[in-house]
């Protein structure tokens, strides 16, 4: 039996974490040639998408270890 708020966790744990990655490539790609306040932009935007998929995942520990599925 599957644990269906289990599998939204994990769904959103996934989607925020490819969100991150692409912020990621994103200022890796524009580093060096975008304006100091684009840079300071595209940082921010990594920095917020990193906290959510962190939160994504603390999430998704949470449930299971509170639900055991």
């Amino acid at each position: 039996m599957t644990c269906d708020e289990k599998e939204r966790l994990a769904n959103e744990y996934e989607a925020t974490t490819a969100k991150f990655l692409e912020a990621v490539r994103q200022l890796q790609r524009d580093m060096g040639t975008s304006t100091k306040a684009e840079y300071e932009r595209l940082r921010l935007a990594s920095d917020e998408a990193r906290v959510g998929s962190e939160r994504a995942r603390l999430a998704l520990e949470q449930h299971v270890a509170a639900h055991q599925c």
